[in-house]
This record gives structure tokens, C-alpha cells and sequence, in this order.
């Protein structure tokens, strides 16, 4: 069985890159994907129904400390009793590329289980303050990978793309670098070769201090009521900087509508009714009360 690990900090483009995999290979092999989620509630299991594959969603913590455990029984689970060829895991934003080629290597699954390469995705508009914030903990996602997706350049003028390339090179020459619109990339780069990277990264081996992924917390509000569009953009137009990311669905204007936010930019697209109307914020000391009265006040009329 081949393991395909994707990787990326909050709101750099997972689920855009699962998708798009789900929909170009999905019926050309026995697929499985594993949804790891930070917050209580699964939106990005949610946002990838529909594919007529398994999947197993892992919420309420990280594969990478809290849940390793889970995501263990959820690979054997797939090899034994659902005979997957492939198996794509969408990690938590905070996880940690080498915990969890650590954690794959587990006597349980050795020999049975091919790694393929570990990809990191790159918001190249926030590469340089997710970096100045977060230090080693952000970096160590790109010092791991084989393939480095440089993505959104849309967002992001010719000059901070050079500027974000020549950084990443700098922190992980032996990788693949890749600039991409909405992770549009050729699977075959991403998915086939040989991956594990071995040369563990600096926070790996204990010379930086990492950000444990308890510094950040998630809550969960619940949406169930009509929202007014104008009124949903000037709340994340107001949202404290503590907000990182924020994804989760509304009714808006009277459609069903996927809602994500990611360091000060709003996306709303249409969206399938869901099985129950919620959005999760993550990020670090959330104010609830402002949080809950401040969506309560989208509501329409």
C-alpha cells in the first residue's frame, strides 16, 4: 500500500490539493483518504464527500503527538480490511511532517506500508510572516519535504515569489519546488516517486525550540440560521489577528456556502447542503463571547 502524506500550515491549500487528487485518480486505483482535523468538527471531511472513496476523518488533535494511535489503526484499518492501494493522509496545518514519518514507521505497518513523497504546501503571500511568527515550528514543514508547492502566486506579485523560492531553497535544497495556482501540479510529481526525506530537520533534532501545536485552540460555532453576505464579510474583515484560519459552512444570502478565512483573506463559494451548518477557528487566545456575538450578528433581516 502507498502512503501519500500532504502537508502545508493553515490555509495553504490541503484540501484543494486533495481534491483535485480525488477527482483525477480516485477511478484509477482503490483510494482511501485520512482527514486529520484540528478542531471538534470535520468541514474538510465534509468538502471531500462525493468521491465514492473511504474515508476515515481523525479529529480533536494532531496525528502527530496527541493522536498517533489513531492514525496507526486507521492505516492498518484501511490495508487489512479495506484493501487500499493508496492512501492519502491530509495532516492537521500544525502537524509535523517527520512525527509522522515516525509514527509510519511503526513495526505494525513496516514492509507493508511505501511512503511516497512528503509534500508541504507554501502560502507564498504569508511565507514571510508565518515564518517570522511561528520560526522553526513553520520551517521545519518545508525542511521535511520532498516536494515544496509554492502555492497561491496568484496572491503574490513576481517579486515576493522570487524572494519565497530563494528562501525555501535555502531551507531545503534537496526538495522539488513547484509554484502553482490552486495547487494545480502534475499528480504524477507529487504522488509516484520515491519519498522520505531522511536527513531530519533542526527541529527534529532538538537544536530549535519548537511551537507545540497545544499553543493553538479551536472552537467550534454553531451556524444554523440565514446570514446576510455583506454583513459575513465585514465580520472576518474585523476578526482579531489571533484568528489564523476559520473554515466551516453557512447560509448565506439563502445557499449553502463554504466559508474559509486564512490570515485576513475571505473566500465564499458555493457549496452543497451539509450535513449540519458550523464554522471552527483556530488560532491562539480566542475570544468565544466576541467570536459567537459577532457571527449571532450575520444573521439576515
Amino acid at each position: 500500500m502507498r502512503l501519500n502524506l500532504i502537508c502545508g500550515f493553515l490555509g495553504s491549500g490541503k484540501t484543494t490539493l486533495v481534491r483535485r487528487i480525488l477527482r483525477e485518480r480516485a477511478g484509477r486505483e482503490r483510494m482511501a483518504v485520512i482527514v486529520n482535523e484540528f478542531g471538534e468538527v470535520g468541514i474538510d471531511g465534509e468538502v471531500l464527500r462525493g468521491h465514492s472513496v473511504n474515508m476515515i476523518e481523525i479529529s480533536s488533535g494532531c496525528l502527530c503527538c496527541t493522536l498517533r494511535g489513531s492514525l496507526i489503526s486507521a492505516v492498518e484499518e484501511l490495508r487489512d480490511k479495506v484493501g487500499a492501494e493508496r492512501v492519502v493522509v491530509e495532516s492537521t496545518g500544525v502537524a509535523q511532517p517527520g512525527e509522522l514519518v515516525e509514527t509510519l514507521g511503526d513495526p505494525v505497518l513496516r514492509g507493508t506500508v511505501t511512503l511516497g513523497p512528503i509534500v508541504t504546501i507554501v502560502d507564498v503571500a504569508k511565507f514571510p510572516a508565518f515564518r517570522k511568527v511561528l520560526g522553526p515550528f513553520y520551517t521545519a514543514q518545508v525542511e521535511r519535504a520532498d516536494v515544496l508547492l509554492l502555492n497561491k502566486t496568484d496572491l503574490a506579485g513576481p517579486e515576493r515569489l522570487a524572494t519565497v523560492r530563494r528562501e525555501v531553497a535555502a531551507l531545503n535544497p534537496r526538495a522539488t519546488l513547484v509554484a502553482t495556482k490552486r495547487c494545480e501540479v502534475d499528480l504524477g510529481l507529487i504522488m509516484d516517486a520515491v519519498g522520505g526525506n531522511a536527513e531530519p530537520s533542526a527541529l527534529e533534532q532538538g537544536l530549535a525550540a519548537p511551537a507545540p501545536a497545544a499553543s493553538f485552540v479551536s472552537l467550534v460555532v454553531g451556524v444554523a440560521f440565514g446570514a446576510d453576505r455583506a454583513k459575513v464579510e465585514r465580520f472576518f474583515a474585523a476578526l482579531s489577528v489571533n484568528v489564523i484560519r476559520a473554515k466551516g459552512f453557512m447560509n448565506i444570502d439563502g445557499e449553502p456556502t463554504l466559508v474559509q478565512f486564512a490570515a485576513g483573506e475571505l473566500e465564499i463559494t458555493p457549496a452543497a447542503v451539509p450535513r449540519a451548518f458550523n464554522m471552527v477557528f483556530i488560532g491562539h487566545e480566542l475570544n468565544e463571547p466576541a467570536l459567537r456575538a459577532g457571527i449571532a450578528e450575520t444573521a439576515r433581516g
